[in-house]
């Protein structure tokens, strides 16, 4: 990665560089517990007494982005996430303008992933006061969030609890739908098949337990500009401030999490139609990368691997996390997107129309890797990168 810092930071730069080295699991998440909670917990569950055929069967599809149900000549897929603890940094500087687009991204873009075009999300709001004024800001939020992602509020519920609830906490939950048989599944992914990197909007919302304790380590205000330079290709801070040009820390780090319904959904519909751009078949397999990072691809299948060998540049706040927290590469890949906030598998005798089509809707989109029989492993241009598990 280059380097975020200008000459003058330095000296600051190797003072980080020489204390204990900052991981996810150190700031408080450890994302192999979480794993194993996770799968304890789905191991506990029962399957639906629905019998297939039935509306509201279960059906199986790999990589856990979306649950999917049965539903007449259509399958209904349904997400559910939050915005997590980013919400303490906007709590902090007083900012809830963008974290709407974040709740509705981390859903819609799940739901994606399998091949679902959203229809309808419904918010969940706890605080432990009421605020008219905060609510209203919420609303906004979330009403543009959904316009971007075409979908319906459908609604949603606002608890108040102060026995429980310190302070604000968002989530919520997409539907979406795709033809009997159309689900993105990853199952006929082939060795050689190109993988096609979409760039994000920044740190997204994932890491931030991380992220908090980078900033607590570097002494930086969030309210102060930025300490590096913020600017990149493939996006525009969105400012909510009056300090100077430079944007401040806390408009970096909000930056609202980008929404891939245009242009992958799009894409998706193509691939369906008759004479679509795109043939049918070409679309092998879709993964957000979210929480685990590059470790995603592995939800994808059973057998094949991955290998990353022109990653997208990452923006500035990851090089400037790295260095600060002396946070190794792995750790970095494996708990932010790193500038990728979603990747496409693709045929490969359609990767080159597939990459101009997409990057002529969402530029800096382009090729990044293959599929590869390796023994299913994600591996990467920088060596040390290497992840065998989710």
């Amino acid at each position: 990665m280059r380097s975020a810092f200008r000459e003058d930071e330095v000296a600051t730069s190797l003072r980080h560089s020489m204390v204990d080295p900052l991981d996810y699991a150190s700031s408080g998440v450890d994302i192999d517990l979480e794993g194993k909670a996770v799968a304890s917990l789905i191991g506990s569950l029962s399957r639906s007494k629905r019998a297939s055929g039935e509306l509201g069967a279960p059906v199986d599809l790999p990589g856990g982005f979306g649950g999917v149900i049965e539903f007449g000549e259509s399958c209904l897929a349904l997400a559910t996430d939050g915005v997590g603890s980013k919400l303490q940094i906007a709590n902090e500087v007083g900012h809830l303008g963008g974290v709407g687009f974040d709740c509705v991204a981390m859903n819609v873009n799940d739901l994606i992933c399998v091949g679902a075009e959203p229809l309808a999300f419904v918010d969940y709001i706890a605080v432990p006061v009421a605020d008219p004024e905060v609510h209203a800001t919420l609303g906004v939020s979330l009403s543009r969030a959904c316009e971007t992602a075409r979908v319906t509020l459908a609604g949603g519920e606002t608890a108040t609890l102060p026995g429980i609830v310190k302070e604000l906490d968002l989530s919520g939950t997409s539907l979406g739908w795709f033809p009997k048989g159309g689900g993105i599944t990853g199952l006929n992914l082939e060795e050689g098949d190109v993988l096609i990197g979409l760039p994000s909007s920044g740190v997204h919302s994932n890491g931030y337990t991380l992220v908090r304790a980078v900033i607590e380590r570097s002494g930086c205000s969030l309210e102060d500009p930025c300490p590096f330079d913020p600017s990149h290709h493939s996006r525009e801070i969105e400012r909510f401030s009056e300090v100077g040009s430079r944007p401040t820390l806390a408009e970096v780090l909000l930056n609202p999490t980008r929404i891939y319904v245009d242009p992958v959904v799009d894409l998706v519909l193509e691939s369906r139609r008759e004479r679509g751009i795109v043939g049918p078949g070409s679309i092998k397999a879709i993964a957000h990368i979210t929480g685990g990072g590059l470790s995603n691809l592995l939800r994808l299948h059973d057998r094949l691997g991955w290998h990353i060998d022109s990653p997208l540049e990452p923006q500035p706040e990851f090089d400037w996390i790295s260095e600060v927290g002396s946070v190794a590469p792995v750790e970095m890949h494996r708990t932010f997107n790193m500038g990728m906030g979603m990747v496409i598998a693709v045929s490969e005798d359609s990767a080159e129309l597939i990459e101009g089509w997409i990057s002529s809707r969402l530029p800096g989109s382009r090729r990044v890797g293959r599929v590869v029989d390796n023994g299913r492993l994600v591996t990467h241009s920088e060596a040390d990168v290497v992840f065998s598990h989710y």
